[in-house]
């Protein structure tokens, strides 16, 4: 280490001179140096010293100039839907506006607080009790007109999150969503529920007996949580499709051009699923039979209708 003051360099005829004394055979002691004050005076910096601690560890970080890293949010769920409601702007206790109309026979409809699956509000739809001679029951929302109606294609794709405690024994044949209208001169109907299990259902009133016909799976519709059911009703081709939390269900894949009156209610009608000319598609609650278990509640939220498939999330 070279002391603080000391000269960093020599000049050529110091070299010399030290190097010719090195050489000499002459044992008298080399020549002095050349004294330093001659030299100019050049301070060094201390060495650092490895017991010390390193000062870079002190230093700031580096700023990033790029900003911080944030999650983008989710995909708007009703960007470029025809119809996509999460009930929200409705007040509690009404029924839902804007383009919904209520299909009633001993229900009700009504925007409610209770439970939500976005937001705090949802459609609660309740149905009164039954009995042996005063089956049906009713509370349905749909949309009948603008902007969805008519129907490109006479098709649609629907998605609506759904809440229920409690499904009807298998005694009870109920729906929670359906598309109907004229069918030339007579009226049908496209529905999804179950009886017992899952089910797809079509009825035609037809003369002289009415075509009323199913096609099922054996599963249990979930309670006691939101679950998200999606369908198609494709008016084009006499077809329907169901899935429930984006799984196609494939035995609710309706064909109805292929049905025979094999799973109708009576075996002379022609069991083809003809679809009508959709004018009204609706979701929330439906009985045919006496429920037992009496009035039954469920809550309906995020529902979407649209030209275009839908996924849950």
């Amino acid at each position: 280490m070279r002391a603080p003051g000391r000269s960093a360099w020599l000049p050529s005829f110091a070299l010399l001179a030290l190097l010719s004394s090195a050489c000499s055979s002459d044992p008298s002691p080399p020549a002095a140096p050349l004294v330093d004050a001659a030299l100019p005076d050049v301070t060094l910096p201390p060495t650092p010293d490895a017991s010390a601690p390193d000062s870079s560890s002190d230093a700031q970080p580096s700023q990033d100039s790029s900003p911080p890293s944030v999650d983008a949010p989710p995909p708007d769920p009703c960007q470029g839907r025809i119809i996509c409601d999460d009930f929200e702007s409705y007040p509690t206790g009404a029924a839902p506006g804007a383009s919904w109309v209520t299909k009633l026979g001993n229900g009700t409809a009504l925007v409610d607080e209770t439970r939500a699956h976005s937001g705090k509000r949802s459609v609660k739809v309740s149905i009164a009790a039954t009995t042996a001679s005063d089956t049906y029951r009713q509370a349905m929302i749909a949309i009948d007109g603008a902007p969805l109606i008519p129907l490109a294609n006479n098709t649609v794709y629907g998605r609506f999150l759904v809440y229920t405690d409690r499904i009807p024994d298998q005694t009870v044949h109920w729906t929670f969503a359906s598309g109907d209208g004229p069918l030339s001169s007579l009226y049908a109907v496209y529905n999804y529920g179950g009886m017992g299990g899952l089910m797809a259902n079509y009825y035609k009133n037809s003369t002289p007996d009415p075509t009323d016909c199913w096609q099922t799976k054996q599963q249990t519709f979930p309670t006691g949580a939101w679950t998200c059911v999606g369908f198609e009703l494709d008016g084009t081709n006499n077809e329907m499709r169901f899935w429930l939390n984006d799984v196609e269900i494939p035995e609710l894949h309706v064909l109805g051009n292929m049905k025979t009156a094999q799973t109708c209610t009576v075996a002379s009608v022609d069991g083809r699923w003809l679809a009508p000319t959709f004018n009204n598609v609706a979701v929330g609650w439906e009985s045919y039979q006496n429920d037992v278990a009496g009035a039954h509640d469920a809550w309906i939220d995020d529902v979407i209708f649209d030209s275009k498939p839908i996924a849950c999330q």
